[in-house]
């Protein structure tokens, strides 16, 4: 094209081109000035719409009028309708240009990174969102005038690239995690691109280099940014913050992070000669980043919760006050669905069913108590008399006898049984008890020689309904499945995952359903529980992969059937997962429409609507459930631990004693009283928390009493009672970190230094098993980077990094990492981080009761002030 007049334009030098088009220097005609066009790429294919959208955000970044923008004179088309941008020409070089000339010095960088962010801030104060900061993007004139170019392109280009295998908007390495996620995008995300491109200009280095774009789109999603040991302590904080995984952690717009970049070159510049720090890696070169943007892969998902922060039930505070730390972790609190015991109404808890004689059946043997659940639930809808415990609460509360079932559950029947599988046939028992007054109120056998699980599965329902006096209708058993073999593999998978916790069990289950579907293409809850077990990869892996393939099975599902209350359900979990609270809502609410007392639904609506910011939507909802079944006790307590979140205490507190009042021997519902007594702190209320915890377990010895007992002699100081009582939780389970980490808290006010040490390698063996699972929590890497300290300093300085980068302004991590780096001998950043500390809210008295912090306190060049 050079030489060619486009319109009254021109061209006269190609000056480049990248992914988003073609850019040439040109002479206005007209106006006789010089100008750049740069011609979008020839392959997108443009709407209607899609011009709209182009005219819009030209239209918008040509209003944008600052010294740190480049001028955007108009957008024009040619002839054969190929879209081209007119904009201001500067001469100069390229920030990716100055970059491929090495090192940036600081103060320099600074200074850059400052009129960029100033330019950003005049954006974002009109909405305007530029999406794809990057060096190439930023020119800088001869007088060392930064510009940012290509405002607005990045979403229009996305969304009318016919090339493109998805619709990214930026440019991979310097896209925000949730740019790759493909969650909404606002100014955080540009304030994050720049956290990287001023990594980029200090040390030379890339923060998320990897050899290939998956290790990359990995390390933005998951890992803390590397060499930030050769960025000046005046700039850690703020680079941590603008790289924070999540948009909330980091300065809300351009001007927030303007502010900080100031700051830090105030502390440069007052600082006097900065000694530059040597490279550690090797910079990403233009040709590297635009090959690793030509072979990107689709984003993926990736899971905002863990397992046990998901449950409103369990609230997690990490307090640190011995030596490198103290951790002191909140009451457990468990969500239960139950019943109460009523003359008109029939609760019934179906026991895990006895596996006989074949250790490799007993899978199968587990998904069929649970899908014999599923099945008598259907009758509940059209049976007002009827309510059937969910088989995931008979997991929770490890109810396994009749006795357990009324007194935890308020259950006035209990089902149990055992299958066996003789050759090829298959011989069921079920027994039906009276849990209040423990006698049998009938069995029944069951024996198929074909081995047709469908076919005893509605013997056993048909006996039971029989037994308990109820009238069944043939369409309410129709099978499932015509594929015996299919019905087998599902409730194979069905039991693997009532495990899904336990390595391995996720990805059998997901390979013994894929087996059922495979057998027959019409399984509707096939396809249902399919689409739960990935979800359950998702969430117990971090596999974001599996998030479109449980989508996918959940559409087929619903696409087969969309009558099925499992379709609806695992449609409003998986959309819970995902952070999409709208969407499961929406699901949960019509999974509400086929049964409105279903346990599940009930407390995903509520959920719902605390995510999305809608208390009193949430509360009525609530209350409506109690309103439908007052004599239920979950109700109150689903109601209990909403007032609880919303700390509104007397309220949760109120209907505890109301769930109690249902249910007098309700172990668990005295235990999560108690918890909630421990977080008033007036001496009345922390008097009727200790009662109340030793009524739970004067009732039955549990784990969660136990649990809060522990936790509540620790805050107290009364060690050797936290020892005992902690003790004898792990008795009961000794898999939890939180136990354990209470427990070697207690040994080191105790100074038991053999109990420490054992505590200490059992609490890190099971936090690293933890993260796991869940890589982002914050609080779990900044402990463990206290636990490994001098005995492991490697690996203390990474857990401490990766905790600043997924959350540098919570005060535990900064407690932690100011701990951390004192163990280590490096008193200057222990210092800095305190000051972070106290900088964004913590108080120094806390810090006076942090051991581990005793020292640098102490130090008479210590000032609270942060002046030296």
């Amino acid at each position: 094209m050079l030489g060619q007049t486009i319109s009254h334009y021109r061209i006269t030098q190609k000056l480049g081109a990248g992914g988003m088009g073609v850019v040439y220097k040109a002479t206005d005609l007209k106006l006789e000035r010089t100008v750049a066009l740069k011609f979008l790429p020839q392959d997108m294919v443009v709407t209607g719409a899609d011009r709209e959208r182009l005219l819009r955000e030209a239209r918008a970044a040509s209003t944008l009028d600052h010294p740190n923008i480049g001028v955007i004179h108009g957008l024009e088309e040619t002839e054969d309708r190929q879209f081209f941008i007119v904009m201001g020409y500067y001469e100069g070089m390229t920030l990716a240009e100055k970059l491929d000339r090495g090192v940036v010095p600081i103060r320099e960088a600074l200074d850059l990174a400052i009129q960029i962010a100033r330019g950003l801030g005049a954006a974002h104060a009109r909405n305007i969102v530029h999406r794809d900061i990057k060096p190439s993007n930023v020119v800088i004139t001869p007088d060392n005038v930064a510009k940012i170019v290509d405002f607005g392109l990045a979403r229009v280009v996305a969304s009318a690239s016919a090339t493109q295998s998805i619709s990214l908007t930026g440019t991979l390495p310097y896209m925000a995690p949730e740019q790759i996620l493909g969650e909404p995008v606002d100014q955080r995300s540009d304030v994050w691109a720049l956290g990287v491109v001023l990594v980029q200009m200090i040390t030379g280095s890339h923060p998320f280099v990897r050899p290939n774009t998956a290790a990359m789109t990995f390390a933005i999603l998951n890992q803390p940014p590397s060499a930030l040991d050769a960025v000046p302590d005046a700039v850690q904080p703020l680079i941590y913050r603008t790289l924070s995984k999540k948009p909330e952690h980091r300065q809300a717009n351009a001007t927030e992070l303007l502010a900080d970049l100031e700051e830090a070159r105030a502390k440069i510049t007052s600082s006097g000669p900065v000694s530059e720090h040597p490279t550690l890696t090797r910079n990403l070169s233009p040709r590297e980043i635009k090959k690793m943007v030509q072979n990107a892969s689709t984003p993926t998902w990736n899971e905002p919760t863990t397992p046990w922060l998901t449950r409103a039930a369990l609230v997690v505070m990490v307090l640190l006050l011995v030596f490198t730390a103290i951790l002191l972790i909140p009451p457990v609190r468990e969500e239960v669905m139950g019943l109460v015991y009523a003359s008109t109404e029939k609760h019934i808890a179906v026991l895990p069913f006895e596996n006989v004689g074949d250790p490799e059946f007993a899978p199968t043997t587990d998904g069929f108590s649970g899908s014999l659940t599923n099945q008598l639930s259907n009758l509940e809808a059209a049976q007002r008399s009827l309510w059937v415990v969910p088989a995931s609460e008979i997991r929770t509360n490890k109810i396994t006898d009749a006795a357990s079932a009324f007194r935890t559950l308020g259950a006035t029947m209990v089902v149990e049984g055992k299958v066996q599988r003789v050759g090829s046939g298959i011989h069921v028992t079920v027994v039906l008890l009276d849990a209040k007054h423990m006698r049998q109120l009938g069995s029944a056998e069951v024996d198929n020689a074909a081995g047709d699980l469908v076919a005893v599965q509605n013997g056993a329902v048909s006996s039971l309904a029989r037994l308990m006096k109820i009238k069944v209708n043939e369409p309410q058993l129709a099978p499932p499945t015509s594929a015996p073999g299919a019905y087998e593999s599902y409730l194979k998978g069905l039991g693997l995952l009532q495990r899904y916790d336990k390595p391995g069990n996720v990805d059998q289950a997901i390979s013994a359903l894929r087996s059922a579907v495979n057998s027959d293409s019409r399984f509707t809850l096939g396809y249902a529980a399919l689409c739960n077990a990935y979800r359950l990869k998702f969430i117990t892996q971090n596999d974001a992969s599996a998030i479109p393939l449980a989508a996918a099975n959940c559409e087929k599902a619903a696409s087969m059937d969309a009558r099925l209350l499992a379709v609806h359900v695992n449609l409003g979990r998986l959309n819970a997962a995902v952070g999409k609270y709208d969407l499961s809502l929406q699901e949960f609410q019509k999974a509400l429409e086929m049964n409105p007392l279903d346990g599940e639904a009930i407390a995903g609506v509520a959920a719902a609507y605390e995510h999305l910011n809608r208390p009193a939507d949430a509360e009525a909802n609530l209350k409506r459930a109690i309103e439908q079944r007052p004599d239920y006790w979950n109700g109150y307590v689903l109601l209990g631990l909403f007032y609880d979140n919303q700390e509104r205490f007397p309220e949760a507190i109120e209907q505890f004693k109301h769930a109690i009042e249902l249910t007098p021997d309700n172990a668990v519902a005295y235990a999560t009283l108690g918890a909630i007594y421990m977080e008033m702190p007036d001496e009345k209320s922390q008097a009727s928390a200790e009662a109340t915890l030793k009524k739970s377990i004067q009732i039955e010895p549990n784990y969660n009493a136990y649990t809060n007992l522990g936790y509540f002699y620790l805050g107290k100081h009364r060690y050797a009672e936290a020892v005992e009582n902690l003790r004898k939780a792990l008795a009961l389970n000794d898999q939890d970190w939180r136990v354990w980490a209470n427990l070697f808290v207690s040994y080191r006010w105790l100074k038991d230094e053999t109990n420490v040490a054992r505590t200490r390698a059992k609490t890190i063996e099971l936090v690293e098993h933890q993260l796991v699972v869940t890589p982002q929590n914050a609080k779990l890497h900044s402990m463990l980077s206290t636990l490994y300290g001098r005995s492991d300093p490697d690996k203390a300085l990474a857990q401490a990094r990766t905790a600043l980068a997924l959350d540098p302004k919570s005060l535990n991590v900064l407690n932690d990492v100011a701990v951390t780096y004192d163990d280590l001998g490096d008193r200057k950043r222990a210092t800095q981080y305190v000051h972070e500390f106290l900088a964004n809210g913590g108080k120094y008295e806390d810090l006076k009761d942090e051991p581990g912090l005793e020292n640098l306190l102490s130090d008479p060049n210590f000032r609270r002030d942060g002046k030296q």
